[in-house]
């Protein structure tokens, strides 16, 4: 107890509380900064955060999206392997360091579209790809 007590006292002190002051808007800019200059440059990706915990997101239906991770591991950056990817950043993040992470997430984004990895078939959706992908694994192609 005198353990969590030690912890309710330092959310209480000047310092933390400064951290934690406008975190939610700070971080909901910069999510919406980025997606500004992803949809700018007509790349099918997307961020939502919840806070400084945020998700990649695809705006077309794709078999290859999940390759973004590795054209952002080219460009310095790591998505957590969970899921359609994460980017889990620290509370004290500033401004500079965050622009670095979006130049790097827009080259990464850009470079795949260059490489061909996606492209826009209206007949595709991700109930299709996900089916033609099962048919594949079980052997029954069409």
């Amino acid at each position: 107890m005198g353990a969590m007590q030690a912890f309710l006292d330092r959310l209480e002190s000047a310092p933390v509380r400064s951290l934690y002051a406008g975190l939610d808007e700070r971080w909901n800019e910069r999510a919406a900064q980025l997606n500004e200059r992803l949809r700018e440059q007509q790349l099918p990706v997307r961020v939502a955060n919840l806070s400084t915990i945020w998700t990649v997101l695809y705006t077309e239906p794709s078999r290859y999206n999940w390759m973004l991770q590795y054209y952002l591991r080219a460009e310095g950056l790591a998505l957590s392997w969970v899921g359609s990817g994460r980017l889990i950043f620290s509370l004290n993040y500033e401004q500079a360091h965050f622009e670095a992470v979006a130049d790097r997430f827009v080259a990464a984004a850009r470079a795949m579209q260059e490489d061909g990895w996606w492209w826009h078939d209206g007949a595709a959706s991700n109930r299709s790809i996900r089916r033609a992908v099962l048919r594949e694994l079980v052997g029954q192609r069409r």
